[in-house]
C-alpha cells in the first residue's frame, strides 16, 4: 500500500473523478495487494465478504456468480487490484470477480471529496421496495438521493443494505421514508422509522437480473 491512504480510500478517489470531474482529486496509479478472504456471506443475489490485510479491511458486495464463488474463499489470498468502480480480485487460475457494492460506508464517506450541504444533517425522501429479507440483512432497491453526498454512482437506482432489527422491520411495510445523511460519525445514512432510525450499512448497485 503506497503512504496512508487506505485501499478504499483510493478507489473512493478514483471513482469520485469518473462521476465529478470539477472536483479535481489527484488520481491515482494502478494498484495492487495481496488480500485475505473472510467472513464470507449469502444476501439475497449477492455475496458478502471483508477484504483485509495488515493495513486495512473492508466490507464488499459481489454477484453471486461462479468466478465470484471461486475467489471469495474464506482464508484464500487473493490480489486485489484497483481498477473498475469498486476494484477487482482476481485468484491464480485466472478467476476474477469485481465487487459490486461497499459495506465500509463510514471509510467510503471520509474518503470522498465533499459535496457542499446548506444543512448541518441534509434529509431527502427515499423511495424503495424490499427485495430481500434475510435473518440478519434486509436489501431494499430503489431511490436514494442522498447518496449524492458521498459521490454513489446510482443515487436513482441503488439496493441499500440494512440490519434486519426492529426498527428496520418496519420498513417492510413502507415505500417511502425521510432519509438522513451525517458527515461525521458512525452512522452515516439513516432512515427515519417510527421506533426511531434504521442505519443503512451497505450500497450496492443492482445486478442485471435479480
Amino acid at each position: 500500500m503506497a503512504g496512508p491512504r487506505s485501499l478504499l480510500a483510493i478507489v473512493a478517489v478514483g471513482l469520485a473523478c469518473a462521476v465529478a470531474p470539477d472536483a479535481e482529486p489527484e488520481t491515482p496509479k494502478p494498484n495492487r495487494w495481496l488480500v485475505e478472504i473472510s467472513a464470507v456471506g449469502e444476501v439475497g443475489p449477492y455475496l458478502d465478504a471483508t477484504v483485509a490485510n495488515e493495513r486495512f479491511s473492508h466490507r464488499f458486495f459481489f454477484p453471486r456468480s461462479v468466478d465470484c464463488g471461486e475467489v471469495l474463499r474464506s482464508g484464500e489470498e487473493v490480489q486485489y487490484r484497483t481498477i473498475g468502480p469498486f476494484g477487482r480480485l482476481g485468484n491464480e487460475t485466472g478467476a476474477r470477480c469485481d465487487p459490486v457494492g461497499v459495506g465500509s460506508l463510514k471509510e467510503w464517506r471520509d474518503a470522498m471529496p465533499r459535496r457542499r450541504s446548506r444543512f448541518r444533517t441534509p434529509r431527502e425522501q427515499a423511495a424503495f421496495e424490499t427485495i430481500h429479507q434475510g435473518d440478519d440483512l434486509l436489501l431494499l432497491r430503489g431511490r436514494f438521493p442522498l447518496t449524492l453526498e458521498i459521490r454513489w454512482p446510482e443515487p436513482m437506482d441503488s439496493v441499500a443494505v440494512t440490519p434486519n432489527g426492529p426498527e428496520c422491520r418496519e420498513l417492510l411495510d413502507r415505500e417511502t421514508t425521510t432519509m438522513e445523511f451525517h458527515h461525521q460519525g458512525p452512522n452515516v445514512f439513516l432512515l427515519e422509522t417510527d421506533r426511531g432510525y434504521c442505519p443503512i450499512i451497505g450500497l450496492v448497485l443492482p445486478l442485471a437480473v435479480e
